[in-house]
């Protein structure tokens, strides 16, 4: 009754997600105008600029990717340690193309720089501490979508040979109005889509899980634990698509949301990758219980802390110059490392369990592996292919194949468990010969 009451009442949340979505982006998918409320993206944050430090001379604020068009942007600054200076010092916000970005950042002469700039604009910071007047401008491409990058810098050493403290705002909007940077276009609408089928799937699984619960009595460990990663994982996709709708209105977002969504999705594939582990280890396969196998949780366990640490050092640089999606950089190739690890594991696992099984086990372990191997292969190649593309690019790639990827893994597993395919035959061959079996799976 309990399994009833869980599943059924995740299916109803699911549904209303659903109605919710629908209600929110239905005049984005038909085309219809929106309203909208202060739409752009928003930046704010404290920069160290000037001092002894040469570093301080020239510092990046923040991007943003604009479409074919004319976009917008506005900067504003406030002095913030010391909160007052002898007189005005002029400071320069630079502006510079995705193109020469390599480039300039290859140059030793942080004031050389300054050179390959689309713009400058002289801004005058203090004597007081009043936020500064919005310092605005436009942007410009006609060929194709560019990502612009904005720096401030004091080479001309306006300020005292001490590092001072600044706050700025930073708000870009593209031609049309919206605040979401070019390598977020489609992105709301399509994990709105995503969580749609979401739903769907979710209520086949539900009707599948019951069955099982009405034929077997119970629901399986196995199920509860597929049950409960593909719950964590429609939760942390309802989280993300309500930050980015939040986003889409006021350009800022919901950051515990996002923080929150990317901590469970990490957990959700932790789950995932785990139980595809503890089966290559011959859970259910070779044994109807635990038994020694219960060295899995402590190791999982870390496995689940490493990744979670991975999203909080992550979010530290969500805005770095580098960053066009959330597994870039050193964090991306630490994941990358991680699942090839986990991959080994798997392997040696599936090959420990194919020697002690019988014909049939090592049939369907051979499947297993080329299945499990595809899952775990899975985010590296999408993350080597993802670098192929052009920075604004990126981030739509690595977001759709990562969706791709899950969708079609969610698929697997759940007919692999609740179907009478190759594993319920392995299963029912071991079960045969023990009084302590899971029940018959569903048909």
């Amino acid at each position: 009754m309990a399994a009833h009451v869980a599943l059924w009442g995740s299916c109803g949340m699911a549904r209303g997600v659903l109605a919710l979505l629908v209600l929110t982006c239905l005049p984005d998918m038909l085309g219809m105008p929106a309203v909208r409320t202060a739409a752009a993206k928003k930046i704010a944050g404290p920069i160290r600029i000037a001092g002894p430090k040469k570093e301080n001379q020239w510092r990046y604020l923040s991007k943003f990717g604009y479409d074919i068009g004319t976009g917008n942007f506005q900067f504003r600054f406030q002095l913030a340690a010391p909160k007052s200076i002898p007189e005005a010092a002029v400071l320069q916000l630079e502006v510079y193309l995705d193109e020469h970005w390599a480039d300039v950042e290859a140059e030793p002469n942080l004031c050389e720089r300054q050179k390959r700039a689309k713009q400058i604009r002289n801004i005058s910071i203090g004597p007081g501490s009043n936020w500064t007047d919005w310092s605005s401008g436009t942007l410009s491409q006609s060929v194709r979508p560019h990502i612009w990058y904005f720096v401030i810098s004091d080479c001309k050493m306006s300020l005292s040979n001490f590092t001072h403290r600044l706050k700025f705002e930073f708000h870009a909007t593209q031609q049309n109005g919206s605040e979401f940077s070019i390598e977020m276009k489609g992105m709301l609408l399509a994990n709105a889509l995503f969580l749609a089928s979401f739903v769907a799937f979710l209520y086949w699984f539900v009707k599948r899980t019951l069955a099982f619960a009405k034929s077997a009595g119970y629901v399986h460990p196995v199920i509860w634990t597929l049950a409960s990663g593909m719950i964590t994982q429609f939760i942390a996709q309802m989280m993300h698509t309500v930050h980015l709708f939040a986003y889409k209105y006021d350009g800022d977002g919901l950051k515990a949301c996002e923080v929150l969504s990317e901590i469970l999705f990490m957990l959700a594939q932790v789950i995932q990758t785990s139980l595809l582990i503890l089966i290559a280890l011959g859970y259910t396969l070779l044994q109807s219980k635990i038994g020694e196998l219960d060295l899995m949780i402590p190791m999982c366990f870390m496995i689940g802390v490493i990744h979670i640490m991975l999203v909080g050092f992550g979010k530290i640089k969500d805005d770095a110059s580098y960053k066009y999606h959330e597994n870039e950089g050193v964090i991306g190739w630490i994941l990358l490392l991680l699942r090839l690890g986990l991959y080994g594991w798997f392997l040696w696992a599936v090959q420990s369990s194919a020697r002690e099984g019988g014909f049939k086990i090592a049939n369907f372990l051979q499947q297993f592996r080329i299945a499990g191997s595809v899952y775990f292969l899975a985010f590296p190649a999408i993350f080597l292919v993802t670098q192929l593309f052009a920075p604004y690019l990126q981030h739509f790639v690595m977001t759709i194949g990562q969706m791709v990827m899950q969708t079609g893994f969610n698929l697997w597993l759940s007919s692999l468990f609740l179907t009478r395919g190759e594993y319920f035959k392995v299963w029912l061959t071991r079960a045969a010969g023990e009084v302590s079996g899971f029940g018959p799976l569903s048909g």
